[in-house]
Order: structure tokens, then sequence, then C-alpha cells
């Protein structure tokens, strides 16, 4: 929490900021907001007549006030139960676009849940035991985990979620602290290699808890929409085997931190070409929060009420 509120000091009076051609997006780094790197190292932010400042923060959650009371214009990261939360209390905010997609292959999955290696037991047998999840239950993590148990008839009250980061998940197989975690690759390969996990199941096909979050005042201005165009430029680019080229693997490997040659071996996630928001997703997310008890003080909210698909809806006719 203190490196986000150090990275996002200094960021009041944003709006006008925005339209001035500046504008300021939180992200988590992670492949899977490769449409927000790639637009900015190819140019076409540039190309709208716009400077972006990115500020590193822990989740998406620590960005919501923010963006919310105008300190930031974007946020690029994953959806909590938080931010459903921070929306139903009137705080000004705009899911406008999805983000990486799980593409639902169980041999080729960018994230997985996998089990302790010693153990036999399948999905259903999760029952009651610890899973390890990065931002525990109401992260977006949370959500991805209820979407793989349920095909068990399993939710996330039926297990005992424990917050971890995912550095910290293998030894934790290893130990026995936890029975199974959500995993991202390429933890997920180092984990099994390791004699430690073996994977059990992964999110289905469609499953999606990232997007594109604006602060209202700048969802209202002029330069919210060429912001939009240029992800989604970028997004076309990554259709198909787009994004395992070299260029974008590059600057994927820059915008992360992560080996260029790890990246070549890790499945990717896929993005719709018009990065339109998902609200079918949305909708379960917010029942999964609620059926867990962690939304008891919010009020059932519509996804019309803080979804805007106009901005896709422009871009895909670009």
């Amino acid at each position: 929490m203190v490196g986000a509120a150090l990275a996002l000091t200094g960021c009041g009076g944003r709006g006008a900021t925005a339209e001035n051609g500046t504008v300021t997006v939180a992200h988590v780094p992670s492949t899977l907001f490769a449409p927000l790197y790639v637009a900015r190292a190819k140019g076409y932010f540039d190309a709208e007549g716009i400077t972006v400042d990115l500020q590193k923060v822990k989740s998406g959650q620590d960005a919501v006030g923010p963006a919310a009371n105008g300190k930031l214009d974007v946020v690029v990261a994953g959806f909590s139960a938080g931010m459903f939360s921070a929306v139903a209390s009137g705080l000004d905010l705009k899911v406008v676009g999805s983000m990486g997609i799980a593409p639902g292959d169980p041999n080729a999955s960018p994230s997985a849940l996998e089990a302790s290696a010693g153990s036999t037991g399948t999905l259903a047998d999760l029952r009651g035991k610890k899973v390890a999840v990065a931002g525990g239950p109401g992260s977006a993590g949370g959500f991805q985990l209820a979407t793989v148990l349920q095909p068990a008839g399993l939710s996330l009250g039926d297990v005992q979620v424990v917050n971890l980061g995912i550095p910290d998940m293998q030894p934790a197989l290893a130990n026995g602290s936890v029975d199974a975690a959500l995993v991202a690759a390429p933890f997920t390969t180092k984990m099994e290699k390791a004699g430690v996990a073996r994977p059990l199941a992964v999110p289905p096909k469609g499953a999606s808890a990232t997007g594109v979050i604006y602060g209202g005042s700048f969802a209202r201005g002029a330069t919210a929409q060429r912001f939009f165009d240029a992800l989604a430029r970028a997004s076309r680019d990554l259709q198909g085997e787009g994004a395992k080229s070299e260029e974008v693997l590059k600057i994927l490997a820059d915008a992360t931190g992560q080996d260029i040659a790890v990246l070549r071996e890790v499945p990717s996630y896929t993005w719709l070409p018009d990065l339109a928001p998902l609200p079918d997703q949305l909708d379960k997310q917010q029942r999964v929060y609620r059926d867990a008890g962690l939304m008891k003080d919010a009020a059932p909210l519509k996804t019309e009420s803080f979804v805007d698909t106009a901005f896709a809806r422009k871009a895909a006719g670009k």
C-alpha cells in the first residue's frame, strides 16, 4: 500500500492534464495487460496525441479511490470485491473495457489450479482444504478460483482461501501449509518441473476478471476515446500469432520484468479485438463475491449502471 501511495502522489487535478494530452494510468505489471504496453511501445498513444504516465500499483483496488476522485485517469488491473463495493457506494467510476481472457485449454493455460504433487485427490476433494490465491477471496484471483471450482460443485465458501503472493506459493505447497494454489505461468511450469505441484484444473474458456476502468471525469472528456482507440489498435496486433511475435515478447519483457525466453514458452491470454467490456463476467463476479459474503454492505449493482460499452463500439469502427 505504501508503494502505491507514493506512486500516486502528486496526481491531483488529473482531468485538466488529461485534456492537455497526458493520461495517468495505474497498472499492475502483467502480460494480462499486453494491449497497454504494446500501444505505448508502438507509438499508438503518440499517434493520438497522448502521453501516458504509467504508475505501478500492487492491486487495482489501490487505485480505485484515486481514479474516482480524479487523481488518476485510468486503471488497468483486476476487478475486486472492493471495486464493486466502491461503485455501489457511489464512487464515480466506469468499466469501459476488458483485458486478458482465459483460453480454457488445459494443456496451454496461462494460469492453473495446482495441487501439491503428493496429493491424489480430485477437484471435489478440495472441500475444506487450504487454497492459496494472490489477493485473497475478494481479488480477481478469487473469482478465477470460483470459476475453476464450479464444475466440481464447489464455491469459495467450500474452501479455505489463503492470501499468498504467487512467488510464495511453491514453498507453501512444498511444506504443506496449503493444499492447492491458483498460479500464473511461468510459476506453474516451475513448480511442476520441481516436482512440487501437479495441475488440477484451469479457468474455463472466456473467464475474465480484469479490464479498463475510467475515472468518471476522465470518461467524460475528449481524450477518453482516443486513449481507448490506441488500446484497441494494439489489441488487434495481438490476435492469433501476433501475441507471440518477437516484437511483442520484447515489449512484454520490458514492461513486466520477465525473461523473454520464459515468455516464449508461456501460454498466452486472448484479447477481444475491440476490448469490449464483458457484462456477463462482471455479473458472475459480483455474484461470486456476494455469495461469499464479501459485499454484505453493498447494494446489488446492475452492470449498465457502471459499464460503458460506447468506447469499444466506437473503436471497433476504426
